[in-house]
């Protein structure tokens, strides 16, 4: 089986102060298996958990849905970098970063797949990043994509 994995981080950019809305907020079963399967990883490096914040998982689930509709692994598709899509979704943040993956059948086979990959596992154990958005989608072959994406908010 093919497996394909991918990163982006970003710097530092503007930021303003951010306050989460939760309500009606829920986490897929494949969801909730990756964050906990994330925070294990980052609870062995003596990190904190990330928490679930609802604007970075809007933004991880519509870039995840249109990377299956358009059967493309990409952070940047339709011209929106990562940047673009959280600051979309209304999340401030100070740091900003994201993995992204192909094929992998299970949540565990996606965050094993991350930490194989120098890059990918630099995200998941960034000290920095307090929030995540994560989620996964089928193309029209029944492949999966899989999406880490990682938050910072403003300090203050």
């Amino acid at each position: 089986m093919r497996a394909l994995v991918i990163l982006l981080t970003l710097g530092s950019l503007p930021v303003v102060a951010d306050a989460p809305k939760k309500a009606g907020f829920k986490l897929s079963a494949d969801e909730k298996t990756l964050l906990d399967l994330t925070n294990a990883e980052r609870k062995k490096a003596c990190l904190g958990e990330l928490k679930a914040n609802p604007k970075l998982f809007a933004a991880a689930r519509k870039h995840c849905a249109n990377m299956a509709e358009q059967d493309k692994l990409d952070h940047t598709l339709d011209d929106k970098t990562l940047g673009d899509r959280v600051k979309a979704e209304g999340y401030k943040f100070s740091r900003i970063g994201e993995n992204i993956a192909w094929n992998h059948t299970t949540p565990k086979d996606a965050v094993e797949g991350w930490m194989k990959s120098p890059g990918h596992k630099a995200n998941i154990l960034e000290s920095e990043y307090t929030e995540a958005g994560l989620a996964v989608a089928k193309n029209a072959k029944g492949e999966r994509y899989w999406i880490q994406v990682f938050g910072a908010p403003p300090e203050g």
